[in-house]
């Protein structure tokens, strides 16, 4: 076989294996139905919908009598059906109905259709034309639901059949309108939600940056943006509960003497294993975070200062057993532990911490 026609052919086969994988997911039984769905939008579908529907449905009213099967009173029951149309959309725009209210609504519309053209005689009338805007308000919901709401529609679509005129010019109008609804319905359908699925995919993909533009890339620990957030909230629970707040400033000794020795990358390695050594030191409810360089904080929610003080002296030991070579020490920790006071704020904690590092550095070199 050719190149080209080998081409054309993998590509054919990829599209209908795309296109049995769409099939699939779309009607696969799902932990929400509404994944991805926008409630706002569908709200403003379903008023807009009803409320057209409506108008044109009082527009019908001066070429299509709705008198062929209670004669004058139809015009009654057609007004008030659809007065109620419109104040009903006139509600959805308003209020805050959910997605269940909303296919609600989409049945009692096409319920409504039904019974106008029923009024109507039957048969081809001008208000079964309204079906095709039902279409749009079920096409909105999950394609399970969507597809058993577009069933239901093309049965109240052939109701007149058994009730009214079922002449071969009737059958025919209906099955072509049938095949018209039925082909809008699945395409809506199916491309509403694939806009569901994109909608989905943008926004894990947005948590997903989200959470990577908090972490640090090499020790895999909460960064400089991940430590204020994680401050500020703790500060604010401190101020509401009452509870003690420590944090622990640490700065990691020898990994200049690792990196002038045996290079960044062993220096890189070494760095991680720090982190690694320090989270599995701390509590569960403790966290770490590099602040940046060989500097590392550790926020210990609930932790009076002596309480730190064990937390940071248990860290430096499992951190000094990192990266011990044969005869040669492993890396160590200085470390300077604070308390928030009483009225104090995340800056305050940290600059007290910060202190109480430089304090222990001081007493390091005498």
């Amino acid at each position: 076989m050719a190149p080209q026609a080998t081409k054309k052919a993998d590509g054919d086969s990829t599209a209908r294996a795309n296109a049995l994988d769409f099939l699939r997911t779309m009607l696969a039984p799902r932990t929400d139905p509404y994944e991805g769905a926008d409630l706002i939008t569908s709200r403003r579908v379903t008023a807009a919908l009803l409320g057209l529907s409506s108008l044109l449905g009082l527009a019908f009213l001066t070429f299509e009598p709705p008198d062929g099967a209670l004669g004058s009173g139809g015009w009654v029951a057609a007004v008030v059906l659809l007065i109620a149309g419109l104040a009903a959309g006139a509600l959805v725009a308003l209020r805050s109905p959910d997605f269940d209210d909303l296919l609600l609504i989409a049945y009692a519309g096409v319920a409504d259709v039904a019974v106008l053209n029923w009024l109507a005689g039957g048969g081809a009338s001008a208000y079964a034309e309204l079906f095709v805007l039902w279409l749009g308000v079920g096409a909105v919901h999950p394609p399970r639901r969507a597809f058993t709401y577009l069933a239901v529609l093309l049965v109240v679509l052939w109701l007149p059949v058994l009730y009214g005129d079922a002449s071969g010019h009737t059958v025919t109008m209906l099955a072509s309108e049938s095949l018209l609804i039925l082909a809008i319905g699945v395409v809506l359908t199916a491309y509403l939600f694939y806009v569901r699925l994109q909608r989905t995919g943008l926004r894990a993909g947005a948590e997903v940056a989200r959470r990577l533009a908090r972490i640090d890339a090499l020790t895999g620990l909460g960064n400089r943006r991940a430590l204020d957030d994680a401050l500020i909230a703790q500060t604010a629970g401190h101020a509401r509960d009452g509870g003690p707040l420590s944090v622990g400033l640490v700065d990691l000794d020898g990994l200049k003497r690792v990196n002038d020795r045996y290079g960044h990358l062993e220096g890189d390695r070494c760095l991680q294993e720090a982190a690694r050594a320090m989270e599995q030191s701390v509590r569960g409810e403790d966290q770490c975070y590099r602040w940046g360089g060989d500097e590392f904080v550790v926020v210990l929610p609930g932790t009076d200062r002596p309480g730190a003080d064990r937390v940071l002296e248990r860290m430096a030991a499992d951190v000094g057993r990192v990266c011990a070579g044969d005869g040669e020490r492993g890396l160590t920790l200085s470390y300077g532990v604070a308390e928030l006071p009483p009225d104090g704020s995340a800056e305050d904690l940290l600059a007290l911490a910060d202190l109480a590092l430089m304090e222990r550095k001081t007493e390091k070199r005498r």
